[in-house]
C-alpha cells in the first residue's frame, strides 16, 4: 500500500524501553541509591536474561492491585523491573516523565511526539475513548457532552473516516485533510459559480426555515428576491 508518511522515512527512531523507561530513570537515579541499584542489575543483564524478565512482568502485570497509591504486582522472576516501574509511575504522577520527554528540544518545546507515543501505547486510552464514543468511527471529533451531536461545523472533516475503502486506509488522515480543504474551496467559490449560485433564489429552502421570524416580524418581502 502506498504510504504518503513513509516517504521521507522514520525520522524521529524512538527504542521505548530507553526512551520512555530507562533514559528518565537515569535521570534521577543519582538521587535514589535503589533505583541506581536496580538499573545497574538491569543494565548488566544479558538480552536472553533482560527478555525473560520483560516476558515474565508482563504476565504478573495484568494482575496489579494498588495499595496506598502503590502498584503491586502478584511476585514473579521478573529481576529488578518492578523498582524500575514503581519510579516510572511516581515520576509520571509528578509530571516530570512528561517534562523529560519533551525536554532538550527548540526554544518553544511544541513537540510532543513522544508523550503522545507514550500514550498511544496500549489499548487503555482507546478503550477509554471507545467508552465515551470519542473515536474516529464514532464521529469521535463531533462529540461533546450534553451537545448532541456535538458541533455540526465538523462534520466536513469527520465525513471522510466514514467512507468506506477511506475508513481502514493507513492514510486516512492525510485524505481528510486534503478532500476537506478541496470541499472547503468549493463552498467559499459557491458564490462566484453560475447556476450553482443561483440555488437560493430558485428553490428559496431559506423561507421555510425563516418563516417563523418573518411571520412574527412581518417581514416586507415577501415575493420572489430580486436578482
Amino acid at each position: 500500500m502506498f504510504s504518503p508518511a513513509k516517504i521521507i522515512g522514520v525520522r524521529q527512531p524512538i527504542d521505548a524501553a530507553k526512551t520512555f523507561v530507562l533514559d528518565p530513570l537515569e535521570k534521577v537515579a543519582p538521587t535514589d541509591p535503589g533505583l541506581a541499584s536496580a538499573l545497574d542489575r538491569y543494565d548488566g543483564a544479558t538480552a536472553t536474561t533482560r527478555n525473560s524478565w520483560n516476558t515474565a512482568y508482563a504476565k504478573a502485570v495484568t494482575k496489579v492491585r494498588f495499595r496506598g497509591g502503590l502498584a503491586v504486582t502478584p511476585s514473579a522472576p521478573d529481576g529488578p523491573i518492578p523498582d524500575l516501574i514503581t519510579t516510572e509511575l511516581t515520576l509520571a504522577r509528578s509530571g516530570a516523565l512528561d517534562a523529560d520527554l519533551i525536554a532538550n528540544q527548540a526554544f518553544y518545546g511544541t513537540d510532543f511526539t513522544k508523550p503522545l507515543l507514550f500514550l498511544e501505547d496500549g489499548q487503555y486510552f482507546s478503550d477509554k475513548a471507545a467508552a465515551d464514543h470519542l473515536t474516529g468511527a464514532q464521529w469521535g471529533v463531533m462529540n461533546e457532552t450534553g451537545s448532541y451531536p456535538g458541533q455540526p461545523w465538523l462534520w466536513l472533516y469527520t465525513l471522510w473516516y466514514q467512507v468506506p475503502g477511506f475508513d481502514n486506509s493507513a492514510n486516512v488522515d492525510l485524505i481528510a485533510i486534503y478532500l476537506t480543504g478541496v470541499a472547503t474551496v468549493l463552498l467559499l467559490a459557491v458564490p462566484f459559480i453560475p447556476g450553482l449560485r443561483d440555488v437560493p433564489r430558485l428553490i428559496p429552502v431559506h423561507r421555510l426555515i425563516w418563516r417563523d421570524w418573518n411571520r412574527r416580524e412581518g417581514a416586507p418581502n415577501k415575493g420572489p428576491i430580486p436578482e
